[in-house]
């Protein structure tokens, strides 16, 4: 097992993220906060100490919020005009681990999601 210098952020949506994604998507109409939050998504960021780790969220909503939102919905022209703090907080919670493990004996490999963005 390998501690890495990492924490995490583990993004659920919440009930005013489902309904924007069920007006852009009619046929997810029976979809439920439980169905949104299966396989919900973990962001590995700069390591800190629990004293300061809202750094590492101020630093990062943005980015988190349009990997969030384009799972859904991939043209950026249907997504909100003005991403907030307000509207991060609006749509989805999280929960900070400070540490993050890996247990695998498996390399650990990287792609870079946005290098073609």
């Amino acid at each position: 097992m390998n501690i890495l210098n990492r924490s995490a952020i583990t993004v659920y949506g919440t009930e005013k993220f489902l309904e924007w994604i069920k007006e852009q998507h009619p046929n997810l109409h029976r979809w439920t906060l439980k169905d949104l939050n299966n396989h919900p998504n973990v962001y590995l960021v700069d390591e800190e100490d629990q004293n300061c780790w809202g750094d590492c969220f101020i630093d990062n909503f943005e980015t988190i919020f349009r990997n969030e939102v384009g799972e859904y919905v991939y043209d950026e022209v249907e997504w909100p005009e003005v991403i907030t703090v307000d509207l991060f907080r609006a749509w989805f919670t999280f929960q900070y681990s400070e540490l993050a493990y890996d247990l695998s004996k498996d390399d650990l490999v990287a792609d870079d999601v946005w290098q073609n963005t």
